[in-house]
């Protein structure tokens, strides 16, 4: 036997079988590699193996061959013993070659499985104690085009996206303007998708979500909580009532939890409709904290909550564990937004535009281990604590590339549109800004600028000259407002208050109202010189007389004009100075009401009737301006009662409201106000959402692809090991 081993160990077939080994070895990994991106099925990456299995023995038999013809043409005029001594015999490499193929089938169809990473061309679920066959996969990434999905209004992302818990099925929104939609994909058919949804045009449409069986898909539409099932059908209400448009909802046991955008306390309701009721959880939460988020646990007993210090950063805070049974709450992870558990024992969550991740005992309800970043660059929206990802039960993860966009909601075009519209005029823009003012000649605009979304200070953009000016300095100054005359502008400060600057930039900012809340905001000015703010959570709105205004608080009147002031909404004070035009949710919905000023207890009048917020006068017509949603322009038409004895006005009659035009603007608590009005030109001055004029580089960013995870559970428990 040992003679015969040297023979074979000399001879052509050994050096071709071991090289086949080699080449069949890199093949496949090659096949473990490519095939998952190009979405081969699984049944091509067995083929492919078990013929490279097979391939053996016939390399064997090509070793063989070869062999005999260089014995053959090397020994023709020598002793035929001494070729012999360098080949096999025909019977026994026979048997050679049946043992081999034996082996080696035998071989591939038992290692087959184990040497392909199965999680990459199946869809299998894959939850609970089975965890030890997902630990033996591999984890790839590749990339799922979505095309030209516009943008969402709300969050200013490009897409809402949602994916089934067994990670077959991806829903995502698209559309621009009047078009509004959700799509379906199915992630185990290439180019199958469908269409499932319509939405209204209202920016707090979208915001998806699953049902736990994957037969339903619910969603916001407007201002109504419903769903759809995923084969299609009529979209089924199941709350209009529900304000729940920034912040998300969870959907599991035919039940319904949700953030009230009203008082950011989290509520519950069935899917078959009825009363709202809070949880046990926010019976005597701070009437200041706001409660975003929520996503159930195993067990459907335990509730992930984002928890933040107000309603306008929801974005900001700390996530919580909330027992749905007893009503307590544990602190997890400070400093963080938006979080998922995933069964590979670990909590994932945002923060500053990158997932993170932690390990998570189910049993205990404890944190095992330390935080660590899993995947860097997600879309995101730290204002309001949105972001781009959705994961499977299956450990499918897929997201959305980019940045914060909470910090840039305002960079766009300025717009110049007419009544009905149409554009007139676009202006350049100066990067990321918000909060514009027309300054009573109307020829000058005050804004605040962002720099990288951090610092921000108050610019004034010369539009006749198209000059741009600095008036502040310290990076913490926004929400500019003009004086009556035109010489100065308020502001806001992060740390001083409410702060006065000349309008030329000829005098440094002094302090005329000293606060520590830095959600002071100046919204209107009188013509004889009050100045209207609001402050503090909830929303108090004051009146102070910039005549006699100090550095001393008692100089601040509360106005108590409604229950209820949507935060940021600008109170707006008429041209003539005898109204004051508000939004006040008081009634459920907000709606923009009307009263005498400074008197405002003479009257009140409800000036919009399907809801409204930012009131904006006209200041040469009796005209009021308002939005309805994020994208509708409202006026309404009002005439005036006489002056009474005391020489105030006696009332005010608002006609019909009437729809002006929609026209995407970058409208939020943080931005507001993004609109002005000329009355010398009739028309309205808009921040647009976009940052250039060429139509090609606008098309080109709007495209929407989504990085694909398979199998993130390796990696998590390689970067963040549990146990």
């Amino acid at each position: 036997m040992k003679f015969e081993l040297e023979k074979f160990k000399q001879s052509n077939v050994a050096r071709i079988f071991i090289a086949y080994a080699v080449v069949a070895f890199g093949m496949m990994q090659i096949f473990d590699y490519l095939l998952p991106i190009i979405e081969a099925p699984l049944w091509v990456a067995q083929t492919l193996t078990l013929l490279l299995f097979l391939g053996f023995p016939i390399s064997l038999l090509v070793g063989w061959v070869t062999q005999r013809s260089i014995i053959s043409s090397e020994t023709e005029a020598a002793d035929p013993e001494v070729g012999y001594a360098h080949s096999l015999s025909r019977q026994k490499l026979i048997l050679i070659g049946l043992g081999s193929s034996a082996i080696f089938g035998f071989l591939g169809f038992v290692s087959l499985p184990y040497l392909l990473d199965q999680a990459s061309f199946s869809n299998q679920a894959y939850v609970g104690d089975n965890l030890s066959q997902q630990q033996l996969q591999r984890s790839f990434r590749s990339t799922l085009m979505l095309g030209e999905t516009g943008r969402r209004t709300i969050h200013n992302t490009r897409s809402d996206i949602a994916i089934t818990a067994d990670g077959t099925k991806l829903a995502y929104t698209y559309g621009s303007g009047n078009d509004q939609y959700i799509r379906i994909k199915d992630l185990t058919l290439p180019n199958s998708e469908r269409e499932v949804g319509e939405m209204t045009t209202d920016g707090g449409s979208g915001l998806l979500f699953f049902s736990q069986d994957g037969e339903w898909l619910h969603f916001m539409n407007g201002g109504s909580l419903g769903r759809v099932r995923i084969e299609g059908g009529s979209f089924q209400e199941i709350d209009s009532r529900i304000q729940a448009l920034r912040s998300g909802f969870t959907a599991f046991d035919e039940t319904i939890i949700y953030s009230n955008a009203d008082d950011g306390k989290l509520y519950k309701v069935g899917v078959a409709g009825g009363d709202s009721q809070i949880l046990e959880s926010m019976v005597g939460s701070p009437p200041e904290r706001a409660y975003s988020w929520p996503r159930i646990l195993p067990g459907n007993r335990y509730l992930l909550v984002t928890s933040s210090d107000n309603e306008l950063q929801i974005g900001i805070g700390n996530i919580e564990l909330h027992d749905l049974e007893t009503g307590e709450i544990k602190v997890l992870v400070q400093s963080a937004s938006n979080a998922t558990y995933l069964n590979s024992g670990h909590i994932i969550f945002i923060r500053d535009s990158d997932i993170w991740a932690v390990g998570f005992e189910l049993d205990s309800q404890e944190i095992v281990g330390s935080q660590v970043p899993i995947v860097e660059g997600v879309e995101t929206n730290s204002v309001f604590g949105h972001a781009g990802y959705t994961v499977s039960d299956n450990g499918k993860l897929l997201y959305l590339a980019g940045f914060d966009m909470g910090a840039t909601l305002s960079s766009g075009q300025l717009t110049w549109v007419n009544k009905l519209g149409n554009t007139i005029a676009s202006e350049s823009d100066y990067g990321s800004f918000a909060h514009i003012r027309l300054s009573p000649s109307e020829s000058e605009l005050a804004f605040t600028r962002f720099d990288d979304g951090a610092a921000s200070d108050i610019f004034v953009w010369d539009l006749d000259r198209n000059t741009l000016g600095r008036r502040t300095f310290d990076g913490k100054a926004s929400r500019p407002l003009w004086s009556p005359d035109g010489s100065q502008i308020f502001y806001s400060h992060e740390t001083e208050g409410l702060r006065v600057v000349a309008a030329n930039g000829t005098e440094q900012p002094r302090t005329i109202f000293s606060s520590q809340d830095s959600s002071v905001t100046p919204t209107s000015i009188s013509p004889n010189g009050d100045i209207i703010f609001d402050l503090g959570t909830p929303r108090k709105v004051y009146m102070m007389d910039l005549l006699s205004a100090n550095t001393a608080e008692q100089q601040a009147i509360e106005l108590d004009l409604a229950p209820q002031i949507q935060d940021f909404h600008a109170s707006s004070i008429s041209h003539d100075g005898n109204w004051i035009a508000y939004s006040s949710s008081e009634t459920g919905t907000p709606e923009i009401y009307v009263r005498p000023f400074p008197d405002i207890t003479r009257g009140k009048w409800q000036a919009s009737t399907t809801g409204g917020f930012a009131p904006l006068w006209s200041n040469s017509s009796n005209e009021l301006f308002y939005y309805r949603s994020p994208n509708f322009q409202m006026k309404v038409t009002y005439s005036l009662g006489p002056i009474n004895e005391n020489g105030d006005p006696g009332y005010i009659d608002f006609e019909t409201p009437e729809d002006l035009f929609s026209r995407a603007t970058t409208i939020s608590p943080t931005t507001q106000p993004v609109w002005a009005f000329s009355s010398d030109r009739d028309e309205f001055l808009l921040i647009e959402p976009t940052n250039s004029a060429n139509e090609s580089q606008q098309v080109l960013s709007s495209q929407t692809n989504l990085v694909v995870i398979e199998n993130i559970y390796t990696e998590l428990n390689s970067l963040v090991p549990v146990n």
